[in-house]
Parts: C-alpha cells; structure tokens; sequence
C-alpha cells in the first residue's frame, strides 16, 4: 500500500494495483501551490472516492478538471445526483459491499458530536477496502470516535486507519473530526495498525493542528503507530 498525502482530506491510495484519489481537493491552495504534486499524478488514478462533498471535499476546481468519465464512487444518491448535475457520468453509490476491479470497497458509518454525545453523520462516510490477500484499509472519513467505529475496526481488523484529524467543530458546536485523544482510542483498539492523520491543516473550525498532534504523539510514544503527513509525504506500507 503506498499513501500520499495531497491536502487537507485528500490523499492518493494505492491498494492492490488500483490508484484512488480520496475527498479531491484541487484548488488554489493544493495542486497549484509550489513543491504540490502535479495535476498530472493527481488525476493518474483509477478511481476517485468522495466520503462526501464540502468545500473541503471535491472543491470546483476539482469538478472543473477531473475527466467527466472518470470512476467516481459516492456516499448517496444526493452525491451523485449533484456531481451527475456537473457532467460526470460514470458514477456509483457504494454500498456495504461494493464490487470494484480486485478490491470490495464497504461504506462505513460516520459520526458527529456534541458535549459528549454521538449520533450518525448521514451525509458523511467511511469506507473500509478490503482484498482476499492483502490487508484491509479503514478510510475512517469526517468522523468522532464512536462505538459503532470500534465496532467497524474489530469486525475488520484494518492494518492501516485513516483519520480524519482535526478536531474540526462546526458552527452549530458539533465536532465532526477527531482529536488527539480520540486517536489514541483508534491505537488502543487496533494496536498493530498504522494510523494516519490527515486534515489537520489550518482551516476554519479546526482546533487541532499538525504540531499540537505531533507533540501528543511523542508524549504519548505513539510515534510508531501514529503517522502525520506534510502535504505531498509518501508512505510505503
């Protein structure tokens, strides 16, 4: 498996053989900025995958350059019904068993929170991919840690979680990303997995960054386990 970070959300994965791009972010402050992957790379992929659609999320300029006919899977009928509205055709809900090439790809719930209290995220989710072979990947997506993410992880034992970081809270007080303890539970449920941490840029609603996460992981000597990307780092797992 090798991971690349692009920005924000968006990542380049490769799992047996097949490239997706994750949550595509292209604009001004992604692909465009100087020492960013190329465009090139960023749209060689054969598939893309939206856990949802935010400005953080499959942003215009994605919608403007990625190919019309490109494999896009999707989180709702409400997904696809607006990308469909902008001209991509090749479209697909996933479900919790869906087909694709060498790999099932299985929608994950998401959550989201407040003072406590968790409850489903309908218009965002995860999504574990899994092969006969090789090791399972768990795209955790804009999530809280919740029981029924425990219960995804234990049902599946992925090798290697992807998480939305962040602590990200919206205007309405709910958190939809995950903080650095929340990340610990990740590593306390599945130990041998390699976590990553992505979206801890500085964006608005955040309250986690990238240094107040990489210091916790060092007090907390999850620096094995716990990964955190610089835009455009690479892993090999």
């Amino acid at each position: 498996m090798i991971f690349r970070q692009v920005r924000n959300a968006s990542f380049l994965l490769d799992y047996a053989g097949q490239r997706f791009l994750i949550d595509p972010v292209l604009g001004e402050k992604g692909a465009m900025e100087e020492g960013a992957i190329p465009l090139g790379e960023l749209l060689d992929v054969d598939a893309v995958i939206a856990t949802h659609l935010s400005g953080n999320c499959f942003d215009q300029e994605a919608r403007r350059l990625i190919p019309r006919g490109m494999k896009i899977f999707v989180q709702d009928d409400a997904v696809a019904q607006e990308l469909d509205a902008n001209g991509f055709f090749n479209l697909e809900v996933l479900t919790e068993h869906t087909r694709w090439q060498y790999v099932e790809l299985h929608k994950t719930p998401a959550f989201q929170g407040m003072s406590g209290n968790s409850m489903p995220n309908r218009k965002r989710c995860g999504v574990m991919i899994t092969h006969p072979v090789l090791n399972s990947t768990y795209i955790v997506g804009d999530s809280i840690w919740n029981d029924g993410l425990k219960d995804t992880i234990h049902t599946w034992k992925p090798r290697l979680i992807i998480v939305n970081a962040g602590g990200n809270v919206r205007s309405d007080g709910r958190r939809i990303t995950m903080n650095q303890e929340e990340i610990a539970a990740v590593h306390l449920t599945m130990p041998k997995a390699k976590i990553i941490a992505t979206r801890t840029d500085k964006e608005r609603g955040n309250t986690l960054s990238r240094s107040v996460l990489k210091e916790y992981v060092w007090e907390h000597r999850l620096q094995k386990n716990v990964l955190i990307p610089e835009d455009g780092e690479e892993y090999r797992l």
